[in-house]
């Protein structure tokens, strides 16, 4: 009975995707002005591709379709949002085409475009503008079945509503109404992602694989969902799995790198991220965030010089400016040069708040060398109050920092209370941290011969393995 029921909603499922389907791919002649059917089909394929966030082969459909029929508004929208900060896009001129409705245009047409101008014109005060989000709510509702809204309406009415209980609410009912709209399902997932749902949003992402499993963005996102909770090994398999169906996929392979640097594949680690920077006509934060994790990566493997001529070689745009401050951060560090540190740590307040994290934990450091350690008790106090909020690699990296300093002061005890946060690698790596600041060889062996075991495969320069076999010695 059972597996009857189960197959009843299998069929039930198919039905609404081939129905879902059906409703975008209907010929609708009051939704588009345009009458030109090769200008429709790129379109049609630019929307597909931009729903699996494949984003090159998405700008080159709009790209066709803009050229097909140039008075087309709605390729411009999406060419809008995908070309920010590329070489030879024509953002300016692709505002011109649509910043005076023409009579020809639909209803659909105008009111799509006028929400999108009013969001770029305000951007930053769209935050908390509740009229604006109701404005998003009521287009969702007229134009539910219209899938191509999703990818550009959902992210602003994310950044009106700000607040994740209310955008969950509203997404769940979403979800409700529209049970197979992956764009909905996605975003929800890492809603729950953000809450630390963790369930729901393996549910979610398996829901998205189920539905669309021939598509690199599920596993992905689910991929995703176990980086962040420091599952690497799962992690691995769906990245690797995603990449495996798209090759190119950009996230992919910089999570990839990530997550072969914290496995002590750093080898594997460099391959990927050189990958990405041979990458064209990608989004430029991908590339430029390949450049801060090599510095990650050089300064795991001690590599000082490597750090250095990242740091001098690595010049990027004048917008993109805040991308060079990890690596002078990271550089800064590596050769305890306070200056170099402070100046990228007081220059990132101004950059957007990812590259803030990445640079925010070596405050800790750098109060130390400036001799204000009551300051750095009080950060480092501060940041274990809401160490279980952030994701696993960055409360692996907060930590090892403060061991470091406890090290230094030989306060094991502040150790040992550091330890529950972290999973059995990890805690190894401290214990054996501290055995060897004790002079405990029995306990230092001990520890060392678990971390080769758990990182048996990784490469012989990766920092735990080498503390490791220095014990051993």
């Amino acid at each position: 009975m059972k597996r009857v029921f189960l197959i009843v909603n299998v069929i039930i499922l198919i039905l609404i995707s081939a129905i879902w389907g059906m409703r975008f791919f209907s010929e609708k002649e009051n939704l588009y002005s345009t009458k030109n059917k090769e200008a429709l089909k790129h379109y049609k394929a630019g929307v597909n591709y931009t729903m699996m966030y494949y984003v090159p082969e998405a700008r080159k459909e709009f790209a066709l379709a803009i050229k097909k029929d140039p008075n087309f508004p709605l390729p411009y929208i999406f060419q809008i949002m995908m070309s920010r900060g590329l070489k030879g896009s024509n953002i300016p001129d692709y505002y011109k085409k649509i910043a005076v409705p023409q009579k020809n245009w639909t209803e659909f047409e105008k009111e799509f475009t006028s929400i999108f101008l009013e969001y770029t014109a305000k951007r930053e005060k769209i935050k908390g503008d509740r009229k604006f989000a109701k404005r998003i709510e009521n287009f969702i509702d007229k134009y539910a079945d219209r899938i191509e809204i999703y990818p550009i309406i959902l992210p602003m009415y994310q950044t009106a509503i700000g607040d994740t209980n209310k955008l969950i609410k509203y997404y769940e009912y979403l979800h409700e109404k529209f049970p197979n709209n992956t764009q909905i399902i996605n975003r929800l997932g890492y809603l729950y992602l953000q809450k630390k749902e963790y369930k729901k949003a393996e549910n979610a992402f398996k829901k998205y694989i189920f539905i669309e499993p021939d598509n690199a963005n599920p596993y992905d996102s689910i991929a995703d969902l176990y980086y962040t909770q420091g599952n690497y090994k799962k992690a691995i398999e769906n990245y690797q799995k995603a990449l495996s169906i798209k090759p190119d996929f950009p996230n992919s392979k910089i999570k990839l790198a990530l997550c072969y640097i914290f496995t002590g594949k750093l080898k594997l680690a460099e391959k990927k991220l050189n990958e990405i920077l041979e990458l064209k006509n990608t989004i430029p934060y991908l590339t430029f965030s390949a450049y801060n994790i090599k510095a990650i990566l050089y300064l795991l493997e001690g590599e000082t010089e490597k750090i250095k001529e990242l740091y001098q070689s690595f010049n990027p745009p004048k917008d993109y400016f805040c991308f060079k401050l990890p690596i002078q951060a990271f550089y800064g560090y590596s050769i305890k040069d306070k200056n170099l540190l402070s100046k990228a740590i007081e220059n990132s307040e101004k950059c957007p708040h990812f590259i803030r994290q990445l640079i925010a934990p070596l405050k800790i450091p750098l109060l130390i060398w400036l001799g204000k350690e009551n300051q750095a008790e009080k950060l480092i106090q501060s940041i274990l109050q809401k160490i279980n909020d952030l994701t696993y690699d960055r409360k692996v990296f907060y930590i090892n920092l403060i061991a470091d300093y406890y090290l230094e002061k030989k306060e094991y005890s502040k150790i040992e209370k550091l330890l529950p946060y972290l999973n059995e690698k990890d805690k190894a790596y401290l214990e054996l941290l501290m055995a060897k600041s004790q002079n405990n060889k029995e306990k230092c062996k001990e520890f060392a011969k678990k971390l080769l075991q758990y990182y048996n495969e990784a490469d012989e320069n990766f920092y735990k393995k080498k503390e490791a076999l220095k014990c051993l010695k």
